[in-house]
């Protein structure tokens, strides 16, 4: 079964893969559009205010007053890519931590580079995939979103899978914007209603089916008639519902409750899950065949976590814009430092519940605001690591543990950055933590 799904298939699969510089966000000017570039393997880049471009360097000019003229080096010589501070007065910052005067590390495959009050996220491998229409800036889930725009134009069922909050409804509206259905776009969320209350909302009823029947219904799939509808975790339908929405697919007749007759209907079905569809199925929670019919063309959207190339974009959507917006609204660099590190386990829903409360705590009363450290949730805060006493270590673990807290501190309790810092995927590390009696605060 093949998955629209982050960094996989779906996309060209034959595109190259580069270096990439996303331009995420200047703190005090949110109106500076985010951007990405491609790096070159073996250049050298400068990054500054202004324009003070070198023989054989480019040159990243930034229009922020906090940068020096000469401000951060990026080299990609050697084949690895290296940071390095070019004399700047404010210090350039790499994963929450300064570099030393003269410090250069090497950049591992994904960093968060702070110039001034400019925030930067670079990848040391990334999609290779030409502009597209401002929507993501992150190349693989574009690439998938360009896969996405083709398969809005067909008359399949498609399965929407990802966690909670990373945007699955709007991802339905948007495949049935593009898919030219001249109906609505209908929408029932499977795990809010009890079994009889979804089978008389999804199929309706005819007069008498039952005690207060009064007058018939025609149901959600009758409403979605020439157009789509959204069955939000569906994952969550019991199972005798399962079988009516297959009868549903298969026919594309619906039968109300309490009626003998079928009544056609040319439905475009788009479900949407946070759960593992394969493993309900083998615990018997799920049926099969509706599997294969929803799940033909399925599309994963990745977690923001797995794409902080958009978070400048999403903040900048989610202030809104001018003039009540994100002209009126700054942050400050810690701030967007511990908004770019944050992994947002509750993905976009958060970013916007966090974000809209810390402007509303930050705003004076002309209306402007400039959000803290302190206006946001406690879960972004810096943090020290919460310590469980372990057993006895010998040295070499006891050395590894030390080590890790101290990261972890100068993280601001930032497991991925931790874990890149390492050179270790983030659940190998977490399971390394758990070993060494170290549990991440908050």
């Amino acid at each position: 079964m093949e998955t629209l799904e982050h960094g996989t298939s779906g996309g060209p699969a034959a595109a190259a893969h580069g270096p990439l510089l996303v331009h995420l966000l200047c703190a005090d000017d949110l109106t500076i559009a985010p951007w990405r570039r491609y790096l070159t393997a073996g250049e050298r880049v400068s990054i500054g205010r202004g324009d003070a471009p070198g023989a054989g360097v480019r040159r990243i000019a930034l229009a922020d007053p906090y940068a020096s003229g000469s401000h951060t080096e990026l080299d990609g010589a050697g084949g690895a890519w290296r940071l390095s501070d070019a004399g700047s007065t404010n210090g350039t910052w790499l994963d929450g931590r300064r570099l030393g005067p003269g410090e250069t590390v090497v950049l591992g495959d994904a960093a968060m580079i702070e110039v001034g009050h400019t925030i930067f996220w670079f990848r040391a491998t990334a999609l290779h995939v030409e502009p597209g229409d401002g929507q993501t800036l992150c190349p693989e889930w574009q690439a998938q979103l360009q896969a996405v725009d083709r398969l809005a134009r067909s008359v399949h069922p498609v399965l929407v899978e990802g966690e909670s909050g990373v945007g699955k409804e709007l991802l339905a509206r948007l495949l049935h914007e593009r898919s030219g259905r001249r109906g609505a776009l209908v929408s029932v969320n499977c795990a809010a209603l009890p079994e009889h209350l979804l089978e008389d909302e999804l199929f309706g009823h005819v007069r008498g089916a039952f005690s207060g029947a009064l007058a018939s219904r025609e149901g959600l799939i009758r409403a979605a008639h020439d157009g789509t509808l959204f069955l939000d975790e569906v994952g969550d339908m019991p199972a005798e519902l399962q079988a009516r929405l297959l009868r549903v697919l298969e026919d594309h007749k619906v039968r109300p409750v309490g009626g003998e007759a079928e009544i056609s209907v040319d439905v475009r079905i788009v479900a949407a899950t946070h759960r593992d569809l394969r493993a309900r199925v083998a615990e018997g929670a799920f049926r099969h065949d509706l599997l294969a019919r929803l799940g033909l063309l399925p599309v994963r959207i990745p977690p923001l976590r797995d794409r902080r190339e958009d978070l400048g974009l999403l903040i900048r959507a989610l202030l809104g814009p001018p003039p009540n917006g994100l002209d009126k609204v700054q942050l400050e660099v810690e701030a967007l430092r511990a908004i770019v590190g944050h992994d947002w386990p509750l993905n976009v829903r958060e970013l916007r519940s966090a974000l809209l409360s810390a402007a509303d705590l930050a705003r004076d009363s002309t209306g402007r605001a400039r959000i803290a450290v302190s206006h946001l949730p406690i879960t972004l805060r810096a943090a020290p690591p919460a310590v469980v006493a372990p057993a006895v270590l010998d040295p070499e673990d006891q050395a590894l543990r030390d080590q890790i807290v101290q990261l972890l501190a100068s993280h601001r309790g930032n497991v991925t950055a931790v874990a890149r810092a390492l050179g270790k995927k983030r659940t190998n590390l977490q399971r390394l933590m758990t070993r060494l009696g170290i549990e991440r605060a908050g």
